[in-house]
Order: structure tokens, then C-alpha cells, then sequence
């Protein structure tokens, strides 16, 4: 290889770098912004020129965690928490039973049945937000985490679903024929052998379930009012009669990204080998 080529190589290697370097700089200066922001003063924030150094102040945090909406962030988060943890933790269990069996069952119907599954997510959700309200508030479900949970499986379910049956139909049928020699029943075939090789698809899917279900905001503010009140909520809190509330709407929102990127970032190995499982035969 000549010196020019090499050089060439080289050049390359330190572009894409600067390229990544570039890109995740964008990325991440949002969640800068929203940090910095939250531990400024009114006049720094309202200043025409945007102010870079500062003296900070946690007038804003104090506020957005104790002051607005008469209850502490910390609820708001808590339900967030649990109605996404329980909804994603559903989807995926009853996502995964539903992919195995369209995966390795083939019955009269089924192809019929798997797109009607996929179709429910083809309205916006806006088109059912009337109807699901009347049913909740006929069984009296209004402002419970209970009709949150079940909503967002719902909605997860079919995502779920779709996203598994590729990873079973990945999995070479002579894995579970070799099982069954073994004396594997169905059920252990699917929990013992299927479940472990799908591992990065399950989180893969768990972690687009878990980031929908936490930012969801139609439901979450149609039917619920204080009790089952989701983060996002609590954000549309931050707008009065004087405007938004910056100060504190950064607070919380910088508050509301981090457990979705801690999740993300703590699994982003199996992420990774979930979204790029089955590429290489």
C-alpha cells in the first residue's frame, strides 16, 4: 500500500470520526439546553442573547418540583414508571406467546388474523380517544393506573407482536425438533429454547414499548386527573395566563428524559444486536 494511500485512509478515518463527533454533539445539545436552562434565572433566560455562562440557581428546579401543580414531580414520575413498566412488561409476555404461535402454527387464517393485529395500529389514536372514554367512565375506571396500563398494552401489543414473529422465524426449526428428542415439552421448548435466543429482540421491543408508553400524552391527559397522572401531564402544567414557564418546564423535562436514557443507555449492547439479529445467516 503506497504512503498516498494510506494517508487517504487515514483522512477518512478522522472525517468519520469528526462526522460522529458532529452528529452526537446535535443530538445530545436538546438535553443541554433543557440542563442549563433549568438552573438559570428569569433574566437569563429571557435574555436576547443566549447566555452560556451563568451563575446558577435552583430557583427553578424548587419550583417545578414542589410549587407547580400542588403535588412533587416525584408522583408524577412514580406513575410513569408504573404504568409503563407494567404495560411494557405485558406487551412483551403476551407479544411474545402471540409471535411464537403465528411463527410456528400455520392455521386457516392465520396471515388474515396477523394483519388485523398490525392494523390496529393503522388509525391515529385521536380517532378512538371518545368511545375508550365512554367505556372507561361506564366501569368507572377514570383516573386509575389500571386503565392506563391496559390502554398501552393495547397499543404495544401489536408492535410487539410483529417485531417477535421475525425473531422466531429466525430461530432454525431444527433447534426445537432437537429438543423435543430431548423429551422438551411445547411450553419448555418456548421458555427454555426460544425465549434465551430471542433475548435481544425482547429488550429491543421492550425498550420502543417502555419510550412510547412514557411519552404517551392524549390518553394520559384525557383520562386521568390527579391520581394516574403521567409526566407528560405534568409538563402541560407549565403554561398559564403569563406563558410558559421555562425555568421549571426545562427542570421537569430534563427530569422526564432521564430514566428512558439511562434505560436505554444501560441496554444499548443488546439493543444493538437486537436491531441487527438475523442480518448474517
Amino acid at each position: 500500500m503506497s504512503l498516498v494511500s494510506i494517508k487517504k485512509n487515514i483522512f477518512k478515518d478522522y472525517l468519520l470520526v469528526l462526522l460522529a463527533l458532529v452528529f452526537v454533539g446535535f443530538c445530545l445539545f436538546p438535553i443541554y439546553i433543557m440542563i442549563t436552562t433549568s438552573f438559570k434565572s428569569e433574566k437569563d433566560i429571557f435574555a436576547w442573547e443566549h447566555v452560556w455562562f451563568f451563575k446558577p440557581t435552583i430557583q427553578s428546579v424548587y419550583n417545578a418540583f414542589f410549587i407547580f401543580g400542588g403535588k412533587s414531580v416525584a408522583s408524577f414520575i412514580l406513575n410513569s414508571l408504573i404504568t409503563t413498566f407494567t404495560s411494557t412488561l405485558l406487551a412483551v409476555l403476551f407479544g411474545a406467546m402471540a409471535a411464537y404461535g403465528f411463527s410456528r402454527y400455520k392455521f386457516k387464517g392465520s396471515k388474515h388474523i396477523a394483519f388485523y393485529i398490525l392494523s390496529t395500529r393503522f388509525a391515529p389514536p385521536v380517532a378512538f380517544i371518545i368511545p375508550i372514554y365512554l367505556m372507561v367512565n361506564f366501569f368507572n375506571l377514570l383516573d386509575t393506573h389500571f386503565t392506563l396500563i391496559i390502554i398501552y398494552t393495547s397499543m404495544n401489543l401489536s408492535l410487539s407482536i410483529w417485531i417477535l414473529r421475525g425473531y422466531f422465524n429466525e430461530i432454525p426449526i431444527e433447534i426445537e425438533e432437537a429438543a423435543y428428542i430431548d423429551g422438551y415439552t411445547r411450553v419448555e421448548i418456548f421458555w427454555k429454547v426460544c425465549i434465551p435466543l430471542i433475548k435481544p429482540g425482547l429488550i429491543t421491543t421492550a425498550i420502543l414499548c417502555s419510550i412510547f408508553s412514557w411519552n404517551e400524552f392524549l390518553f394520559a391527559v384525557i383520562l386521568t386527573q390527579r391520581d394516574a397522572s403521567t409526566i407528560p401531564v405534568y409538563l402541560a402544567s407549565f403554561q398559564d395566563s403569563m406563558g410558559l414557564a421555562w425555568g421549571e418546564f426545562m427542570a421537569v423535562g430534563a427530569m422526564a428524559v432521564m430514566p428512558i436514557l439511562i434505560f436505554t443507555i444501560i441496554l444499548q449492547k443488546h439493543l444493538v444486536r437486537g436491531l441487527t439479529f438475523g442480518a448474517i445467516r
